[in-house]
């Protein structure tokens, strides 16, 4: 057996912030070309990265299609990954779950024991590159074949994987401490972590509470305003130092002030949020990270088995609301253009309005508890208050979700103000069923669902809760 080995010249170390100084006379190697590319590439993936962000920019709509086999679908589209690199699919991707549960299912019974259980996944993208053409090329004598080949092209692809949501690690079916994340059974992965994407979600909360108005002074000071975008980075919330207030009430400025306020946030949000964001476990800010993949919908089925083999039981829900996703500049300028979101402002600053806060539909059960019938929007809850034999309940209703609940003022001019409809859902007799509104509390609405005869009590209803602001 031989101990040659063919020889190949060592490369430069690629600088992202260097290109080439092409001179006559120069003699160009593979190093130059490399590094000219380098440079190219990664300028682009920097501007895509720090100035735009990263998501889904069109397409990859995610849907589950159940014949003959349930089958996640992800249609054509580009997305831009957390390295700026831009991943396209042409064509209409498939995967059948229960051929995937098949293959994993040894690791999956690791994880989560014997079936029934419930598995959280999540549809992930990644940037991949496939080398590709391969030429003949000139060398050093006594090589071998595989040596005197090699791919003239990479060609930038894709790959679509199913992965563990790691939120669900924490608490998983199973009995025992959860594995960690990073050491899953052969065959599993975890989706990203979007670090960066939640917490600008969180960013956008607080600005939704903030209302500018003409009411001096505001009700916070522009460092415990900076202090509130601090806090939003667990690396920056250390540096706390005022005490901002704390909840999900409104943040109102004063239309003098608004202006200087927001642009000292933003700032905060640029030299001192954000760099933490982007460089996630880098010890060096502004650094792009080097996660690869997007996460595009996280779904959720349980698992039943069928003689030895896992199957998927039931329906299949996808959630797309935690998926990243870009705006071109057209539509944002034609936002603009038409006075963006609730622009305007009534009596004493607010800005005016009326839209759905809290949605549901509850079932009673026998002991009067009222428990929910579906999904609820901004996780509205239903409290039972007092049951009478007649078939009357009454129930407290609340919601966690921005805008928070806030008892109606009952000195004018009021400032905000609830629709509340309803529908009692009727039991097996005939008669009319009814749903009150009895009175606005200090912790919630309270309703009275009932017979209007007495008997046989309704078995649920349903509540849609509309705040009209202004003045």
């Amino acid at each position: 057996m031989s101990t040659f080995q063919t020889g190949t010249p060592c490369m430069q170390k690629l600088d992202p912030l260097k290109y080439v100084n092409y001179t006559f006379g120069m003699v160009l190697g593979v190093d130059e070309f490399k590094q000219e590319q380098t440079y190219l590439f990664e300028k682009g993936r920097s501007h895509n990265r720090l100035a735009h962000g990263y998501g889904t920019l069109c397409g990859l709509h995610v849907q589950i299609v159940t014949t003959p086999d349930p089958e996640v679908q992800i249609s054509k589209g580009i997305a831009i990954n957390p390295q700026g690199q831009e991943i396209h699919v042409q064509q209409l991707m498939c995967a059948r779950l229960n051929d995937w549960l098949a293959s994993n299912q040894a690791a999956l019974q690791t994880l989560y024991g014997n079936p029934p259980f419930t598995l959280p996944l999540c549809v992930v993208l990644c940037y991949r590159e496939c080398p590709t053409d391969v030429v003949p090329v000139p060398g050093e004598p006594c090589r071998t074949q595989h040596d005197s080949m090699a791919p003239s092209h990479i060609a930038e692809s894709f790959q679509l994987k199913l992965c563990i949501d790691a939120d669900q690690l924490l608490s998983p079916p199973s009995a025992g401490s959860p594995p960690d994340a990073s050491s899953l059974p052969n065959g599993l992965c975890v989706r990203p972590s979007q670090i960066e994407e939640d917490t600008i979600r969180g960013f956008g909360t607080l600005l939704r509470r903030i209302q500018i108005t003409d009411i001096s002074p505001s009700s916070v000071t522009e460092h415990q305003l900076e202090d509130l975008v601090r806090q939003l980075s667990p690396v920056t919330a250390t540096s706390v130092l005022t005490s901002p207030p704390q909840g999900n009430s409104p943040i109102e400025l004063f239309a003098g002030d608004a202006a200087d306020f927001l642009r000292a946030a933003f700032r905060v949000w640029v030299t001192e949020v954000r760099p933490t964001l982007v460089a996630q476990n880098s010890t060096c800010g502004c650094v792009i990270p080097s996660e690869q993949c997007v996460l595009l919908a996280e779904m959720s089925f349980t698992v039943g088995q069928s003689g030895t083999s896992f199957q998927v039981v039931g329906s299949v829900t996808v959630d797309e609301t935690r998926r990243p996703y870009l705006l071109e500049t057209r539509l944002l300028q034609e936002c603009l253009l038409n006075g963006g979101f609730g622009a305007g402002t009534g009596s004493g600053g607010v800005q005016p309005g009326c839209a759905v806060v809290a949605a549901g539909a509850f079932s009673i059960l026998p002991n009067g508890q009222a428990v929910t019938l579906g999904p609820t929007f901004n996780g509205l809850t239903a409290t039972l208050q007092s049951q009478l034999p007649q078939g009357s309940a009454s129930y407290l209703l609340n919601w966690t979700g921005y805008p928070p609940y806030l008892k109606p003022t009952t000195s004018p001019p009021s400032s905000n103000m609830y629709v509340v409809k309803g529908t009692a859902i009727a039991a097996t007799q005939p008669w009319p069923y009814v749903l009150q509104v009895k009175s606005f509390q200090g912790t919630g609405i309270l309703i009275r669902v009932q017979n209007s005869e007495s008997i046989d009590p309704p078995v649920g209803f349903t509540v849609e809760i509309s705040e009209i602001t202004g003045g």
